[in-house]
Order: C-alpha cells, then sequence, then structure tokens
C-alpha cells in the first residue's frame, strides 16, 4: 500500500512543495522538492490571478518530471496576515449521565455553526479542552459521566476573498485540495515537545507576511495571536533611513543586520551599523510590544518557566536572545526540531515548513478533517474515538 502526496506551502516569497511517496507506515521517500520565486503575490492578497496561475503551473510541470501517475493528495500549508484566530465556548446540557458519541458531536456541530464571521472562511477548528460539569477539564470526555458538558475550542479563520481565488485557481488547473493547515500548527507540532508545552512557553514566529504566536501554559494553549508586521517591514525600514532600494536593503539585513546591546559598535566602512541596529530594533520592538499587552492580559507576563522560543528569521539575528531575554524578563532560545525524522525528509532548513505540514496532517490529518477543515462528510464522527486518541 502506498501514496504519493505532494505538501505545498504558500507564502509572499516562494511557492515550495515537496512530492513523497509513503509506503505503510514510516517508509518514507522523497522525490522531488523545490522553491519557485512567487508572483501575482503580496501580503496575503493574490493581485495578479494569471502570474499566480503560472507559477503552480510551473510547480505540475515539475512533478509530472518526477512521476507518471495521479498524486493521491495534495496538501497546502498558508500563512496569511489577516488571519483571524477566535476561542468559541459551547455547552450542552446531557440526558443522561454517561457522555455519548452524540453529545460530542452536537458540541462540534455547534461550533461550527456559531463560528461563522463575516468576509471569512473557516480554515481549521481545533480543540482545546472539554469540562464536564463546570470543574473537570479532560481531553477525551466520552463515557465519562456528568450532567453539563463543554467545548472550548479555536477557530482558525483566513479572509474569504483569499480563501476562495485560491480555491478557483488550484480548480482551474485541476488540483483537488484535501487540507489547508495554517503554518503555526505545524512550526508547535514539530518545535515544542510535551515538557516544553507542559512548563509553559511562548513561541514566536516573526516571518515574511506575518508574525504568528501561540502561549502554552499546562499542556494547552493558552492563546493563539497573528500580528501584522513581518520580516518585510524591517527591510522597508532599512532602505527608508538607509536610502537603499529594496533588494539592497533586503541584503543589508541578511548580511549586516543585527542588534548591539552594548557601546561597542562594530565597524564598518559603508554602514552605520548603530544606526542599523535601531532601525531593526524598533520594528521588533513593536512586534515584542504586541505580544507583551496579550501576554499582560493573559497575565503571563515573565511567568513562562520554560520562556521565548524564537523562530525563522529572528533566530539568525545576532544579539536577539539577549535582548528578548530583556524585554521579556523571561528565558530564551533559538528554535530547533525535536523529532528528527522532519530534517531526513528534507535536510534543508528552507523546506521544514512544508515538511512541517506533511507531519502535522499524517498526525492529526488522516480520515478526522471535517471539524478541522471544510466540506468533509459527517461520517467522521464514527471515527470521534480514534481522534482523541491520536490528538492527545
Amino acid at each position: 500500500m502506498w501514496k504519493l502526496k505532494c505538501i505545498i506551502d504558500i507564502g509572499n516569497g516562494y511557492v515550495k512543495w515537496l512530492l513523497l511517496l509513503k509506503e505503510w507506515e514510516w517508509d518514507i521517500t522523497l522525490l522531488g522538492r523545490e522553491m519557485i520565486k512567487t508572483a501575482g503575490l503580496k501580503k496575503g492578497r493574490i493581485l495578479d490571478g494569471s502570474s499566480f496561475i503560472q507559477v503552480v503551473q510551473a510547480v505540475l510541470e515539475n512533478l509530472a518530471k518526477k512521476v507518471d501517475t495521479d498524486i493521491d493528495e495534495v496538501i497546502v500549508g498558508i500563512s496569511h496576515p489577516e488571519m483571524r484566530i477566535k476561542r468559541i465556548n459551547t455547552s450542552k446540557r446531557m440526558l443522561q449521565m454517561n457522555i455519548q458519541d452524540s453529545d460530542v458531536e452536537g458540541l462540534l456541530r455547534s461550533i461550527s455553526d456559531t463560528s461563522w464571521e463575516i468576509n471569512y472562511e473557516v480554515l481549521k477548528i481545533i480543540p482545546v479542552s472539554w469540562i464536564i460539569d463546570n470543574e473537570l477539564k479532560v481531553k477525551d470526555p466520552i463515557w465519562m459521566q456528568g450532567r453539563n458538558l463543554e467545548l472550548i475550542a479555536d477557530v482558525f479563520m483566513i479572509p474569504s476573498n483569499f480563501y476562495h481565488d485560491l480555491d478557483k485557481i488550484f480548480d482551474e488547473i485541476g488540483i483537488d485540495i484535501v487540507d489547508y493547515i495554517p503554518n503555526i500548527l505545524w512550526a508547535e507540532d514539530a518545535i515544542l515537545d510535551v515538557e516544553t508545552k507542559d512548563l509553559w512557553c511562548l513561541l514566536l514566529d516573526i516571518g515574511t507576511n506575518q508574525s504568528t504566536y501561540v502561549i502554552y501554559e499546562d499542556g494547552t494553549p493558552l492563546h493563539y495571536g497573528v500580528i501584522p508586521l513581518w520580516g518585510e517591514d524591517v527591510t522597508k525600514d532599512i532602505s527608508i533611513g538607509l536610502q537603499q532600494d529594496y533588494k539592497e536593503a533586503e541584503q543589508i539585513k541578511k548580511e549586516k543586520g543585527m542588534i548591539l546591546t552594548n557601546e561597542e559598535v562594530e565597524e564598518d566602512e559603508q554602514l552605520d551599523i548603530r544606526f542599523l541596529s535601531e532601525i531593526i530594533w524598533a520594528r521588533y520592538e513593536d512586534i515584542f510590544e504586541a505580544v507583551e499587552e496579550k501576554m499582560e492580559e493573559l497575565w503571563v507576563d515573565g511567568k513562562l518557566p520554560w520562556g521565548v522560543i524564537l523562530i525563522w528569521w529572528p533566530a539568525k539575528l545576532k544579539n536577539i536572545e539577549e535582548l528578548s531575554k530583556q524585554f521579556f524578563r523571561l528565558s530564551c532560545k533559538i528554535w530547533s526540531v525535536y523529532n528528527n525524522k522532519l530534517w531526513e525528509l528534507g535536510n534543508n532548513p528552507q523546506f521544514i515548513n512544508v515538511i512541517g505540514c506533511y507531519n502535522w496532517e499524517e498526525k492529526y490529518g488522516d480520515g478526522m478533517r471535517w471539524w478541522f477543515g471544510l466540506n468533509f462528510e459527517l461520517w467522521i464522527f464514527r471515527k470521534i474515538g480514534d481522534f482523541f486518541k491520536k490528538i492527545f
């Protein structure tokens, strides 16, 4: 029994893809991978549909060179600066003492009905916890006893125009998408282990087109957040401050970008390193302050024993760990993937987000997509018991 799986990550800079052959449970072969410069997509908006179609068609052409048979599953990872993540509570009064599948099914349907928001489409519904009789918090409520059952879930949504434009483009070129995955989900699953989640932590991802974060408390997500500030803003600030064009500013950021934490200034014949440091830190301070404000609201500022974990480009910035420690008053470390199998598949950090989407789908998505995603049949509830064993 084998399957061909294609995982596509859509970002502002590049469209990345992996083609994997899965034979049985753990025998996985990498057949191909590629990064193609994105065209027609900017800040989560498809500005030129024809240009973006050409990019996706290039992906398909390269895939066709790898295999001469149909691909079984196509999975898409998405990040979007206007993504909304809403936490919803719903409850039900039990008619009998033992909680049944039908009780769980009713609450799941209720979450789906109440999560609707104008101009947005639901991408994922992720459970946080179940509460029995307003007291006992559990991961799996089935067969437990109680008179009142409450479900707390996080709903991930993206703008309707972006979702439908993307869906239309894939439909026009004959790609059937089985699942869309918000990138913050794979990141926490690949980078945070059980101990880290249980001891409370902050995972902060400052990407190209958005900044996302998740705060964990006692093994469960306390809050997800999306900040409309990102690494591209840093490049713009450098371009304006140093009077360089955008491409040169991006190169300066990658090669010379740093944050100085003392009075010692590194010499450079062409750049004022101190001024460059101030430009970069000003933008990072805006991002850190937005996160800190939410932490204060949740009463966890300065109270996360596992500290802050930074991922992506910020991890490469000189002195960012020390600066984060000073700002958040918490320990800070650079991200690493605790599941080494992910690295073995791609062997390139540029593809870790694509591999992460595959891993998340394998772990949580097989036959469990109705309330994780869109347009799936209700027969999923017959497997609800298997779902809880998998995700928790």
